[in-house]
């Protein structure tokens, strides 16, 4: 593998609107990635399994008694709903997939692979919603059903109308994943055939550097990530590929 420094500039420029998420970065497991790259595909997974306690324990609530069976239908309705998590670039140095916080948590403790993902060469259905995370230093603990709620397609109307507020809100404790959401309630993956771009992994040496390299077999670029200490507790990575 070649080794390139691709150059940043440092400090990088916040990112704004689209341009945030033109790239997006999936972190997994050696093994998860083997699955991924063969069948070509994200699996959505229950949105039950957030890792915001907000998030989960969000309330509902009715004006009128008439709507407490409709209570009942908008938490199946948003049970039935699962989600892809991916990370967006934070500026324009600092890239999604350089994030020690993201390899430690969902990269299998840096042993895993990030995935880049192209957004433009993403196929969306029609049933997926998507959307970057919005951050709160107070997230709204309650959602209240509109009183023209009086059925199931109004509550559906419901759901979509605040789709803001049920799925793509969480406490400001977890904005360094800068998270951006995919959702669906009928599709149970993502096509991204044609949207990898590369994939990353912080080892250079391993055996799974070397296994990713024969599996891709030059489709995509193969990049390792350095990250080189220049203070206590401040790392700052370099891209190579």
């Amino acid at each position: 593998m070649p080794i390139t420094t691709i150059q940043g500039t440092y400090p990088g420029k916040k990112l704004k609107g689209k341009d945030r998420y033109k790239k997006l970065y999936h972190y997994t497991s050696f093994d998860s990635f083997v699955k991924i790259w063969l069948n070509k595909n994200l699996r959505f997974a229950k949105t039950e399994n957030v890792n915001d306690i907000f998030e989960v324990k969000r309330e509902y609530s009715a004006q009128t008694i008439s709507q407490m069976p409709l209570m009942i239908a908008l938490r199946d309705i948003i049970a039935s709903y699962r989600q892809i998590s991916l990370t967006m670039n934070y500026d324009t140095y600092y890239w999604g997939c350089m994030s020690s916080l993201m390899w430690g948590h969902y990269g299998n403790k840096r042993a895993g692979v990030c995935i880049e993902i192209d957004f433009e060469k993403l196929d969306f259905s029609k049933s997926m919603l998507y959307s970057p995370i919005y951050y709160r230093k107070k997230a709204k603990k309650k959602i209240t059903l509109d009183s023209s709620v009086i059925s199931l397609n109004t509550l559906r109307k419901f759901i979509i109308s605040n789709k803001r507020e049920i799925f793509f809100t969480k406490s400001i404790g977890w904005n360094a994943e800068n998270e951006f959401r995919i959702i669906s309630n009928h599709e149970e993956y993502l096509d991204i055939s044609n949207a990898i771009t590369a994939v990353y992994l912080t080892e250079y040496d391993s055996q799974e550097c070397l296994f990713v390299e024969k599996l891709v077999n030059g489709a995509i670029p193969v990049r390792y990530i350095k990250f080189n200490s220049v203070g206590i507790n401040d790392l700052v990575p370099s891209r190579l590929d």
